[in-house]
């Protein structure tokens, strides 16, 4: 018996998560629902289940391997508090109209949360640019503007247990202090 529980022991301590956890997988926050092998390669898989779609009509098999490197822990308090720091020293995406979608898009498939900031800074700055000239907002900016937000605050919801509204004005309102703090 004690050899028994000793090997299940060693099988547990292999993995870096257990079901239950809250993890980021490449920008979705999910939910470890069991650790399972994969239907397409045998090898053994993290089941992930979007929190943003408990029930579990959406599932992701991620190797234990995590060879990708887009299995993450959420964010720490800590961070976000480094991120508010960073946040006013981001600087923006070059503005080329031809190539804005690219330039997000390749921001969106990273697993930095500070190019969510860079996304959101450049396409804010971009539409506020738009609205003082009296141009119509591209929707460009809008899309990828609610999709860097939608991703960096259900983060910030998920890991601090605020709601997403809630960690939308916190964050944006210690930016504004950090940048106050500067002047």
């Amino acid at each position: 018996m004690v050899k028994l529980q000793q090997k299940v022991g060693e099988i547990v301590a292999e993995y870096k998560y257990k079901k239950g956890d809250i993890v980021m997988y490449k920008r979705d926050v999910c939910r470890v629902v069991r650790i399972g092998e994969s239907d397409y390669t045998g090898e053994k898989c993290y089941i992930l289940v979007p929190t943003a779609r408990p029930d579990g009509s959406i599932k992701m098999q991620v190797p234990v391997s995590n060879k990708s490197g887009h299995l993450r822990d959420l964010i720490t308090r800590d961070e976000i508090r480094e991120l508010i720091r960073k946040t006013p020293d981001v600087e923006t995406l070059v503005s080329k109209p031809a190539n804005m979608k690219s330039q997000y898009a390749a921001l969106m498939h990273s697993d930095d949360v500070l190019d969510l900031v860079r996304i959101i800074k450049t396409s804010y700055e971009r539409n506020q640019e738009r609205i003082a000239s009296h141009k119509k907002l591209a929707s460009i900016d809008d899309e990828y503007l609610r999709r860097a937000e939608k991703c960096l605050y259900n983060e910030i919801s998920a890991s601090t247990g605020m709601s997403f509204d809630e960690s939308k004005e916190y964050f944006e309102s210690e930016v504004k202090k950090e940048e106050a703090g500067r002047s």
